[in-house]
């Protein structure tokens, strides 16, 4: 092995394992909440949970657009030697971030019982929906912001960095969980006070190190100081990892929403248990791929085309490989993990067995995700979106309405998996059918 393949492994896993794991630890959140509240309130505290997801969810749709947008930019920069620009960017993310924050929290709070309403949730569930999202969505804002920051932080060259944050956020939001949940006898309103506390605090620590000499984007008034371009930059670069995100809440609000009417509670249930491995690992992929985004961003800046192929190339074996391990541990765990969540019975059998189903659209997910943030990372924003915002709003929901069709909830449960073996179908006309644009070399 060369040196110079050496050195692209070992730069290619310094970026790819600290932000996998940040984004494993991001999933771990959902994943801690459902099973404290599965503890707590049954399948119908999980129910109740999930109805609110794609609602809280926009908050760090719109964070990883502005984030994202603004940290590509950021690396792009760097690349080239231009602090300055680098700086007027980042100040552009807090602007727009901070204005669209309070404007979606006054909407969802002044419309929110109809639009949980909107989002699946019963008479049963409202209960608990509400008091729930009332508190998340107070905590829209930080949240977005601490998305933003992130990846504005693992751009700055410091995913090591990102990732030990995201891991003591976890730890707290564990501790908060049990002694809210429990010892306070909370309820779900615990689990929801955990996850905003500690988001807030690494929020602050965060903003703590762009304060602090070690960073090139330290704050300064003029950053601040932003002209409309800059916004219009931050925003047309951020625009698929907003699809990125609608996906993820496409799929959750549409399979919430097919669960409960072709399985009833139990359904829905036993999808928010699937969902949330989903979830997991989905996130674990989109960990991949933004550890190869500021590589390829990075790279892209400073016209080094061939390094740039290669560490992409390196993302979607990498992406193929984790997809086949994450659904052999689905598949080996259907029996174990729907305890976890406090299923039982015929509600777990369900749980089981969908996801047996839908673990297979692991395989490929990866592959499509690395291949959106590579378009986006090389300025190809338009093909991006295409494949983004047409998993979205095309193939998902096409799949999601016509397969229960003819298998019932079985159907739900395929349309990840065969919505992905479409995409990867549009991923290969890319690839190989479109005369100037490579990704494989």
């Amino acid at each position: 092995m060369s040196l110079l393949q050496n050195k692209n492994i070992k730069l290619f896993l310094s970026y790819v394992v600290p932000s996998m794991i940040s984004m494993l630890i991001i999933g771990s959140y959902s994943i801690v909440d459902s099973i404290f509240i599965g503890q707590s309130g049954g399948a119908v505290g999980l129910a109740a949970v999930a109805v609110t997801w794609p609602l809280v969810m926009l908050f760090g749709a719109f964070g990883d657009m502005f984030g994202t947008g603004a940290a590509i930019l950021v690396s792009r920069a760097r690349g080239k030697g231009d602090i300055e620009p680098a700086k007027k960017l980042f100040g552009a993310m807090f602007v727009i971030q901070i204005i669209f924050g309070l404007f979606l929290t006054g909407c969802f709070l002044f419309e929110l019982k109809d639009i949980l309403v909107l989002f699946g949730a019963t008479e049963e569930l409202l209960p608990l929906s509400i008091p729930y999202a009332i508190i998340l969505i107070y905590g829209g804002l930080p949240c977005m912001l601490l998305i933003g920051t992130s990846a504005v932080l693992r751009n700055d060259g410091r995913p090591v960095l990102a990732m030990w944050l995201m891991v003591v956020g976890l730890l707290m939001n564990i501790l908060l969980d049990y002694v809210l949940i429990f010892p306070c006898g909370w309820g779900i309103k615990g689990a929801a006070y955990a996850t905003l506390i500690s988001q807030v605090v690494m929020f602050v620590v965060q903003l703590g190190y762009f304060a602090t000499p070690y960073t090139q984007l330290r704050y300064t008034w003029s950053m601040f100081l932003v002209k409309w371009s800059h916004i219009k930059e931050v925003i047309f670069n951020g625009i698929p990892s907003l699809g990125n995100q609608l996906a993820i809440i496409v799929m959750l609000f549409l399979h919430n929403y097919q669960s409960l009417h072709y399985g009833k509670v139990d359904g829905l249930a036993a999808y928010t248990f699937i969902g949330a491995i989903e979830s997991l690992g989905s996130l674990l992929l989109t960990g991949l791929s933004l550890g190869v985004q500021p590589l390829v961003s990075y790279l892209y800046g400073g016209k080094r085309c061939r390094r740039q192929n290669i560490i992409g190339n390196m993302g979607y074996y990498t992406a193929f490989v984790l997809g086949l391990i994450l659904m052999m541990i689905s598949v080996l765990g259907r029996n174990i993990f729907p305890a976890w969540f406090n299923l039982h019975g015929e509600v777990a059998q369900m749980a089981s067995h969908g996801l047996v189903i839908s673990s297979t659209a692991f395989v490929l997910l990866g592959v499509i995700r690395v291949a959106g943030y590579y378009y986006q990372a090389t300025g190809k924003i338009k093909i991006s979106s295409w494949l983004i915002y047409g998993d979205a709003f095309i193939v998902l929901p096409l799949c999601l309405f016509v397969l229960p069709l003819f298998f019932g909830l079985d159907g739900v449960w395929l349309a990840m998996p065969v919505s992905r073996v479409i995409l990867f179908g549009f991923v290969c006309y890319l690839w190989f059918g479109v005369r100037n644009i490579t990704i494989l070399k």
